[in-house]
């Protein structure tokens, strides 16, 4: 059984009384200990999914199975319980902590509020995974501004960890970071999948930070998932024009290398019938603008929707 099993997800956002789909008949598996990664252009839905998966956003359509268990339209008072099996860390590691709380009050609160309620045992608790971050007890009676963004990003690591979740969520965890601190915060989530036995659904537009992390790879295009395989597999075998024109972009420290395959023309209409990619795809066919691929698989395990993979 997976750990996390998306089904047909669909998120809604509504203007002007019309409903805008940013995630679209969305299905994927998360395994135990496994590391998903998933990319694609900002605006494409990645971390409208991922909040989603966390109900901080409610589904319009869909399931979300966290071990077998779907909570896509579970009340609060089924929620909270499946709160210590999933955590998430936030892109902005500022905006993502109360300025008003020291560091020892968010990270006990979580604490309390899932029962743990002797002071010595959640003393220890926060002494532990503070150590496992890097830091020592006696700083966290400081407030987030007295950090720097690296810190603050491992302090938002340690409060996603401190309830021992299953699966961790991670939205852009690096991007806002400078990129020395980037290789120090990857570093310190891969030592913690292996210490924790981890799964992580990791979500960034950086593809060179998404093979270094993750064992497969989905890759998502106006709100829904275009193609997904095995890391090793989409970066020698990638199928999807738009997959294709995401790994041809990726900067090489080859100065004579150019970039073979370029994404022009206009972003189209999601909702609509036919590929989405195809007013950008240079293999585009009559038959794309008629009918909608379907996410196949392919011989070695990989999927793709597109009509001439």
């Amino acid at each position: 059984m997976s750990l996390l099993e998306v089904k047909n997800l669909r998120t809604a956002y509504h203007s002007k009384g019309k409903a805008f789909y940013a995630v679209d008949d969305v299905s994927f598996e998360v395994g135990e200990h496994e590391t998903v990664g998933l990319v694609g252009e900002s605006g494409c839905g990645k971390s409208t999914l991922g909040k989603t998966i966390m109900r901080l956003v409610d589904p319009a359509e869909g399931q979300i199975l966290l071990k077998g268990q779907d909570i896509a339209r579970a009340p609060e008072t089924r929620l909270r319980p499946m709160r210590k099996s999933v955590q998430m860390v936030f892109q902005d590691p500022f905006a993502s902590l109360n300025p008003r709380l020291t560091i020892w009050s968010m990270l006990e609160t979580p604490l309390k509020v899932h029962g743990v309620k002797d002071p010595a045992e959640r003393k220890r608790v926060i002494s532990e995974i503070a150590e496992t971050i890097g830091f020592s007890p006696s700083v966290l009676n400081r407030y987030p501004h007295e950090f720097s963004g690296g810190q603050r990003q491992r302090i938002g690591i340690a409060r996603a960890l401190i309830l021992h979740p299953d699966l961790v969520v991670c939205d852009e965890p690096v991007s806002a970071l400078d990129l020395s601190i980037q290789a120090q915060i990857l570093n310190l989530l891969v030592d913690l999948k292996r210490e924790f036995g981890l799964a992580f659904l990791f979500i960034s537009h950086d593809l060179s930070v998404v093979r270094y992390f993750s064992d497969r790879v989905l890759v998502m295009y106006l709100g829904k998932i275009v193609e997904a395989a095995e890391q090793k597999t989409l970066w020698q075998t990638p199928r999807h024009p738009y997959t294709r024109a995401l790994l041809a972009s990726v900067p090489s420290t080859d100065p004579g290398k150019k970039i073979t395959q370029k994404i022009s023309g206009e972003i189209g209409k999601p909702g609509g019938p036919g590929c989405a990619f195809r007013s950008r795809c240079p293999l585009a066919v009559e038959r794309c603008a008629t009918d909608t691929p379907a996410l196949r698989k392919m011989p070695d395990g990989a999927s793709v929707a597109c009509h001439l993979a």
